[in-house]
């Protein structure tokens, strides 16, 4: 077809952190850029990955990798310099893990924020390491995608990318987030994500421990935050439920069911669960910090990440007003509208477009 190209897409994440944000960014992007381009995108895999039958229908091919390694910007080089002259594209987009040396192509690399640079996080001081090796790295890509203007602003902070080869294209929210048919009595409060130090989950349990007997609903955490330390002591029994690792399906009810998502991060490249809960009605009470207030707009309430009494009052508002509730509701439907997977999916397009023909003249 005129204009046709052969697009890149290397998808392990997708299999790897598949309840991770990096692996369900990577699933949902790659889902996208098969609806936006059939027939031109490669989808790379991790080896004996399950890939969705629609992936095959839509995909000029899916090609399993030998190397299904979180550390690729260390190890990838090998792997790609083989594959690459076996399977040619014209540009690779590398969601996740950095840009490893001599990719043999034009390359877009997404960047997702700064934080090992600034907290301890994460914790352990090897994959601090790896995270900031791979950030480096991103020196070598064609162009970098960064998931927000905050994002873009952090990039140039802690790496050598020149402006003009950063293009900022936000995440969308998947369908499946979508509001209860009928309006949902609130059961709890939420947050879902990591348990990393800069995640500021030890605020939400200061403030549970602080709230008046039957000032707040209890708190589900979802996500690898779920094997928090905290959790295990017996002063949270009955005001926790860890959620290990949700389907979609179960998140979505997490979301409709809930008073308020929380997230009081000290930094966030994007915030795809504020999304997510605005999608699903859910109403958001977060730190205004990062790109949060780029992705919630008005439609969030911001309490200062170290204001513990403010996280107490906005939450305990939320739980007792109905009427607060559904007005952040219908703000956050509209916001949240404005951000869809296919926008993305075009806007990098483009992008692929612009970096293959820069190559090629």
């Amino acid at each position: 077809m005129p204009g046709a190209m052969r697009i890149g897409f290397d998808a392990r994440a997708a299999f790897l952190d598949p309840h991770r944000g990096l692996g369900r960014v990577a699933r949902s992007l790659a889902d996208a850029m098969l609806d936006a381009a059939p027939g031109e995108v490669v989808v790379f895999v991790s080896h004996g990955a399950c890939v969705p039958q629609t992936w095959y229908s839509r995909a000029a091919s899916v090609v399993q990798l030998s190397r299904p390694r979180r550390g690729a910007v260390v190890f990838d080089t090998p792997c790609w310099a083989v594959t690459l002259r076996r399977i040619p594209v014209d540009v690779l987009h590398l969601p996740a893990w950095g840009v490893p040396p001599l990719v043999p192509v034009p390359t877009v690399a997404t960047f997702h924020d700064a934080t090992p640079f600034r907290f301890p996080s994460p914790p352990e001081r090897w994959r601090r390491w790896r995270a900031r090796l791979a950030t480096r790295s991103l020196a070598r890509a064609t162009a970098v995608h960064a998931v927000s203007h905050h994002a873009a602003r952090e990039l140039g902070e802690v790496s050598r990318v020149p402006e003009d080869r950063i293009a900022v294209v936000h995440h969308g929210v998947d369908a499946v987030f979508t509001p209860a048919p009928r309006p949902v009595p609130p059961r709890h409060l939420l947050f879902v994500g990591g348990g990393d130090p800069h995640k500021n989950l030890d605020l939400l349990f200061d403030v549970l421990a602080a709230a008046p007997a039957g000032a707040l609903p209890p708190l589900v955490v979802a996500g690898s935050a779920a094997a928090h330390p905290r959790l295990r002591s017996v002063a949270f029994a009955g005001l926790v439920r860890p959620v290990a690792a949700p389907a979609d399906a179960e998140l979505v009810e997490l979301y409709r069911g809930a008073a308020a998502l929380l997230m009081p991060s000290r930094n966030e490249g994007f915030g795809l669960p504020a999304l997510e809960a605005m999608a699903c009605g859910c109403p958001v009470i977060a730190a205004p910090v990062g790109a949060l207030p780029e992705v919630c707009g008005d439609a969030a309430v911001f309490v200062d990440p170290d204001d513990r009494r403010g996280w107490l009052e906005a939450a305990a508002t939320l739980a007792a007003s109905a009427e607060r509730r559904a007005a952040l509701s219908r703000a956050g439907l509209a916001r949240a509208a404005t951000f869809t997977w296919a926008r993305a999916a075009g806007a990098l397009l483009g992008l692929y477009r612009r970096v293959a023909r820069a190559e090629s003249a």
